[in-house]
């Protein structure tokens, strides 16, 4: 299944204003029908809520934090055209599964909004932007993508005085590849890649219940931090843990941001060498960037050399600061 993201947005990242375009560009729209008509669209509540009906020849997923089901359920008034699913993830998976049935053509689109967006484009294989060469004034905004895509084509158009782009953009990502958020269900995979790291490199043992009690409470109080999954796709469609990360906020009032903290970053050995913690990178790099956040930050064991080198080539350095340590022992 090829999971393609379409939209159009201005130079400022701009996508919508009050769940409407704040641009009229016909280009952009017969563009939009030709690309989706005969394959599903997937897109989250306000997003359909804005069309009016749905759009003919397309079937329709709409993901609403309203609905608490993993399970696509056909909507009551469009049965055979509209389905709603609680969770993107879980959508994509039905889709995958079902190859002809839902996903048609073997092709879905992600048409928005900001937040589906920001949640699929890990996973996307293809961008599809038109790009407004304008800034505009809005309240929703493309994530930043520029790290982890690479133009593949574009022309350029005019319309009524407004100039723009059509690009396509080719994913980077490792083959059979995805990064997603974590969720709650994914806590004894993280808890036990935290005891394997801390073997491997400290040689600590840790103790595996307070190492899950840790994690859990991660998920019960967002505002300790974010996990991020790396997955493998299996032969059988099933898809396989092999990495993972904490983004952790830290405030800095000499800059008026966040910094975003990478924790707790482990790659199962056999996954190691394969590009899996550089894609890991980009996408928290990208979703911080989308976030307003100055600067990514971690720490690391003086004696993992390995791992220096790895975060080095990723142009972070340690030039500026030493990390000091009063540990509590309990």
């Amino acid at each position: 299944m090829k999971i393609t993201l379409i939209a159009a947005l201005a130079q400022n990242r701009v996508i919508g204003i009050n769940n409407t375009l704040p641009w009229k560009l016909s280009a952009d729209l017969k563009r939009f029908k030709a690309l989706t008509t005969g394959h599903t669209i997937v897109m989250g509540r306000k997003t359909f809520e804005s069309l009016g009906r749905p759009l003919p020849g397309r079937r329709h997923i709409c993901v609403s934090r309203n609905d608490s089901s993993e399970e696509l359920t056909a909507d009551k008034n469009y049965p055979e055209q509209v389905f709603w699913c609680g969770d993107l993830h879980a959508a994509l998976k039905q889709l995958a599964r079902s190859g002809e049935t839902l996903a048609t053509n073997g092709q879905v689109f992600i048409i928005g909004g900001a937040d589906i967006y920001s949640q699929a484009l890990p996973l996307a294989d293809t961008l599809e932007l038109t790009h407004i060469e304008q800034p505009f004034e809005g309240d929703a905004y493309f994530p930043h993508f520029e790290n982890m895509f690479s133009l593949v084509e574009e022309t350029c158009g005019e319309e009524n005085s407004l100039k723009f782009r059509f690009a396509r953009y080719a994913s980077n990502r490792p083959e059979g590849i995805i990064v997603r958020r974590a969720r709650a269900s994914d806590a004894a995979f993280i808890a036990q890649s935290q005891i394997k790291m801390a073997m491997e490199s400290e040689g600590l043992e840790l103790a595996a219940e307070r190492v899950m009690a840790g994690v859990s409470a991660v998920f019960l109080n967002p505002n300790r931090g974010e996990y991020f999954i790396a997955e493998r796709s299996l032969p059988n469609n099933t898809m396989q843990s092999v990495g993972c990360l904490l983004v952790q906020k830290e405030w800095s009032d000499w800059r008026n941001a966040d910094f975003h903290w990478l924790h707790s970053v482990y790659i199962e050995k056999h996954e190691r060498r394969k590009g899996i913690f550089r894609w890991l990178y980009k996408v928290v790099q990208a979703r911080a960037h989308s976030q307003g956040a100055c600067g990514l930050r971690l720490y690391v064991e003086t004696a993992n050399s390995v791992a220096q080198k790895t975060y080095a080539s990723l142009n972070m350095n340690s030039d500026h600061y030493l990390l000091f340590e009063a540990s509590f022992n309990s």
